[in-house]
């Protein structure tokens, strides 16, 4: 079959219109919808109740994630994608998601139950309270305020209690409560706090291990799970046990094929799928993983080399610039080799527009490298929103080559008087500082920083360098990779 001019503009135009941000929050207005979900099979681990700490980068899923399971049409829609999970057996209530409302447990509501000056006890109480919050509505009782139970949080004998009449209630209908926990690095502004609530969240999850049928759930960022400042002996079997929320290539081109195959554009694509003798899905068939573009690699070459091309530059020599199904992945990887699909569509929605439309194609090489640019900046002004000082870092950077001694780096940060600035901008602010100790802290501490979020990393002989997804946003220079715009 065919594919027309107009065939590629269509694809074209589906794909610019995309929206740039897929972000989400458990619940609210950006609460994930059916024709969002994706469901890659790399992540029914992450989506398994018994699987208590989850892990992810900012943009990897974890609030959609967290939010598909708190809908009860979203989470039965994901059943079809993840069968052995039982998820349609599920009972799914919110303990913390940074959102306050109704449904939610916010930083103001934390902060009316635990005391400034609180030690990990009193952390620990309030957790136990939003258990308890927990089991009152999945017996369609009106809880009582969390001030009020994390009062009786401190009464052991009535809090085991509680939990376990709800426990074998659950047992005699074969269901399972889930308490989720999101947006958890919104819990304080300072790292001893943090530290603090992190703890006691952590030793309540431990806790719960006694019973079977009240499970609960942390979407956690790594940096935060990993931080030397928590102290709790059953600490290391948390983090070996903590299932990682990644995406693979053929996860994330699984993504924007079902983006296209369920969207406007279906009959254009469906014409070019079968011009590479591919067939087209239902979103049924796109959930269990029948479509062999969800899953196969080579399948999903051909298809990207009808959208793109098969290599990054034209003529006998183009296969020297990588193939087009390489080159986004490999440039938009964090230091911890990680894609995320905010950057991975984000690109190819750049791509889509830039420049002219090619008459054979729906994107071109050039087109791709412009939708890096796009990707870096978008990624970069993201990570401000939840490390405010990342930008005053990066700026004193503009124009280095990379890779770099460390010393050259560091002179750079000194003569910026970047930690101070950080130091003065976090109090002022009122956010979370880049260093556990500011009183402490020097230009290596900007660089540990930066290493602990994926943004820089030390390479084998020593100097130091940055991802490609943050090095072109923020303007530094590498020899034969892409120019900031």
């Amino acid at each position: 079959m065919s594919v027309s001019v107009d065939d590629f503009r269509a694809l074209r135009d589906a794909i610019g219109a995309m929206p740039a941000d897929v972000s989400s929050d458990a619940h609210g207005i950006q609460a994930p919808s059916l024709d969002e979900l994706y469901a890659p099979q790399t992540h029914a681990a992450a989506l398994d109740p018994a699987a208590s700490i989850v892990q992810g980068a900012r943009g990897a899923g974890k609030s959609f994630w967290a939010g598909a399971l708190g809908d009860v049409n979203v989470r039965k829609a994901a059943a079809i994608a993840y069968p052995r999970l039982g998820l349609e057996r599920l009972d799914v209530r919110f303990g913390f998601t940074g959102l306050g409302g109704p449904d939610g447990v916010d930083k103001d509501k934390l902060d009316a139950c635990v005391r400034p000056e609180a030690q990990v006890s009193e952390a620990r109480d309030f957790w136990w309270a939003t258990i308890l919050r927990a089991t009152e509505l999945a017996a369609n009782r009106s809880p009582k305020s969390l001030v009020e139970l994390t009062k009786v949080a401190k009464d052991l004998e009535q809090r085991e209690r509680m939990i376990s009449v709800c426990d074998s209630a659950l047992g005699d209908r074969q269901s399972t409560l889930l308490v989720i926990y999101d947006a958890l690095d919104t819990v304080a502004s300072s790292w001893s706090r943090r530290q603090i609530l992190t703890q006691g969240l952590l030793e309540v999850v431990w806790s719960m291990r006694a019973w079977r049928n009240v499970r609960p759930k942390l979407f956690l960022r790594p940096d935060q799970l990993e931080d030397e400042g928590l102290r709790f002996v059953e600490l290391p079997k948390q983090r070996t046990g903590a299932v990682q929320l990644t995406w693979n290539g053929s996860d994330l081109y699984g993504l924007l094929f079902a983006r296209l195959a369920l969207g406007p554009a279906a009959e254009p694509f469906g014409r070019l799928l079968a011009s590479r003798e591919l067939s087209s899905a239902t979103r049924e068939e796109i959930l269990a993983h029948t479509w062999r573009l969800t899953y196969d690699e080579s399948s999903q070459r051909r298809l990207m080399g009808a959208l793109a091309g098969d290599f990054m530059a034209d003529g006998p020599f183009g296969h020297k610039k990588g193939r087009t199904y390489d080159w986004p992945l490999a440039h938009l990887s964090d230091a911890f080799d990680e894609v995320t699909p905010r950057s991975f569509l984000g690109l190819v929605i750049g791509a889509a527009k830039h420049g002219a439309a090619p008459s054979n194609r729906v994107i071109n090489p050039e087109g791709i490298k412009h939708g890096l640019r796009q990707a870096s900046k978008t990624r970069v002004d993201q990570l401000d929103q939840e490390f405010p000082w990342i930008k005053g870092m990066l700026a004193p950077l503009a124009g280095q080559l990379l890779p770099k001694q460390e010393a050259e780096i560091f002179e750079v940060w000194k003569r910026a008087d970047t930690v101070k600035q950080a130091v003065l901008d976090a109090k002022e602010y009122g956010y979370l500082p880049p260093f556990p100790e500011p009183s402490r802290a020097g230009e290596r501490d900007c660089y540990v920083a930066m290493e602990r979020i994926g943004v820089m990393f030390r390479r084998k002989d020593g100097r130091l360098d940055m991802p490609d997804l943050f090095r072109v946003a923020a303007k530094l220079l590498k020899k034969g990779g892409t120019a900031p715009s």
